[in-house]
């Protein structure tokens, strides 16, 4: 049955993106709203339901990211500082690499939470964060204060765990966090911390079968990937963003977001397609 379910998604796929771009800003046409993906490269813009509101899942750690680069700076804080952090205090039910390097206490950097929110998507490093450098009302208002008005973020990673029925309230359109990541890809020199978060996301270890699996062979990525609660079904919400930079130096943003996914493929296919126009 999953089989079958993949194939016919993926057919949509195809059948979409096979279609001539409408409009002077050459989006595709719209389908039902089961994903939308957006696509920036040479300075056009292209996408299906680019502009529509899905969950973000963990994508939502990256403009974390962005916002705790821009505490530590204004704080005068080194990546090296560390908070003693209690297992016992921690959420014990949910993805966490990090309860297993430890017993008890341990101080923890923030690059370390850092590189295990981004690169490992763990829920309890992200909280961390969220904890103390400012929580989700402070990361919007600095996606605001940089002029992203589509991407909200009004829930920290443990309010999601006790209701995953309000992952909407943490959301983007596809063509929000794409214009995020180009954001980001002209301002990742700025300083120490995002040069941080830049070479962390490029060693990502999640989604490899997403975008990654659609990319050329010898490009490079710099993402982040994002997974919903799995339905009874076997189907899930699964996001990923992220830059891809092409062996010839030039680069694409891509960003695909989908509400009840059979599989990781999926995304491969919709990349695949967007990137072959």
């Amino acid at each position: 049955m999953r089989k079958i379910v993949t194939l016919v998604y993926t057919l949509i796929v195809t059948s979409c993106l096979a279609q001539d771009p409408v409009s002077n800003s050459t989006r595709l046409p719209r389908e039902p709203k089961s994903y939308g993906a957006c696509i920036m490269r040479d300075g056009s813009v292209s996408g299906i339901n680019e502009n529509e509101r899905f969950a973000m899942h963990s994508v939502m750690k990256f403009p974390q990211a962005l916002y705790v680069a821009d505490y530590l700076s204004r704080k005068g804080l080194n990546l090296n500082d560390t908070i003693v952090v209690n297992k016992a205090d921690l959420m014990q039910d949910t993805w966490s690499p990090m309860m297993k390097q430890f017993e008890g206490k341990k101080a923890f950097s923030y690059a370390e939470l850092l590189e295990l929110s981004l690169g490992q998507s763990d829920n309890n490093a992200c909280e961390l964060l969220f904890k103390y450098c400012g929580k989700p009302e402070a990361v919007e208002e600095y996606m605001r204060g940089l002029g992203f008005h589509d991407i909200n973020i009004r829930m920290t990673e443990e309010q999601l765990q006790k209701n995953p029925t309000k992952a909407i309230e943490n959301s983007s359109t596809p063509d929000e966090m794409a214009r995020l990541f180009e954001w980001f890809y002209h301002h990742k020199n700025d300083n120490q911390y995002l040069t941080f978060i830049w070479k962390t996301m490029a060693n990502c270890s999640t989604g490899l079968k997403r975008i990654p699996a659609a990319i050329p062979t010898d490009a490079r990525i710099v993402h982040k990937t994002g997974t919903g609660f799995p339905s009874p079904e076997g189907v899930q919400d699964m996001n990923d963003a992220g830059i891809i930079l092409m062996p010839d130096g030039s680069h694409a943003i891509i960003a695909v977001f989908t509400t009840h996914s059979p599989s990781e493929e999926v995304i491969a296919d919709i990349a695949r397609q967007l990137l072959e126009r």
